[in-house]
């Protein structure tokens, strides 16, 4: 009889915790994003050739250079980087920081949830500037079935395919809707 209610209990744990992470790819909330004064005009300088290209990439946790450092031939891409913060709270204005690193203008945000960030971002870049922006990721080199695990047991990873879901759900005019480039 333990037995039952102990199997009954986690079976029902494990629908509840499923249905969670679903509701979390289907009923997607983008926050809003405000660019403080910097990062508004690096923005500005960024898109004079009439392109906005970004280059999603993990922050280093001490404040340093971003882990992935952007391809050469992005040319003057933006680097985004968005930081998990320590508390799990939901952040309903994200706010945009800028700094220069290495010739490179680094934007930087905090979300708990790094796909619905970048997608708001690159949504509010378009409205601000008129230009399409396009974001470039780089695949991570594990195997797809071991990212549907770290997924479904830890909620992180599948940024790409979140970002890109989150992006086609917000803006349904394929010409007007942020690109997704991975390599």
């Amino acid at each position: 009889m333990q037995m039952v209610v102990a199997g009954g209990t986690l079976a029902l744990l494990l629908v509840v915790w499923v249905g969670a992470r679903l509701c979390r790819i289907y009923a997607p909330q983008l926050p809003g994003v405000r660019l403080d004064a910097a990062a508004a005009c690096l923005v500005d300088e960024a898109a004079d050739d009439g392109r906005l290209r970004l280059f999603a990439c993990e922050p280093d946790p001490g404040g340093g250079p971003p882990i992935t450092v952007p391809p050469p031939d992005l040319g003057a891409a933006l680097v985004l980087e968005v930081a998990a913060p320590c508390d799990a709270r939901h952040i309903a204005t994200l706010t945009v920081t800028a700094r220069r690193h290495d010739g490179r203008t680094v934007l930087r945000t905090e979300s708990w949830d790094v796909a619905d960030a970048i997608a708001a971002v690159l949504l509010h870049l378009r409205d601000l500037t008129g230009l399409t922006p396009s974001v470039h990721f780089c695949w991570p080199d594990r195997h797809p079935l071991a990212q549907w695990l770290q997924f479904l047991l830890l909620g992180t990873g599948q940024t790409v395919l979140l970002t890109r879901h989150l992006l086609q759900e917000a803006e349904p005019d394929p010409s007007r809707r942020p690109t997704v480039v991975v390599s």
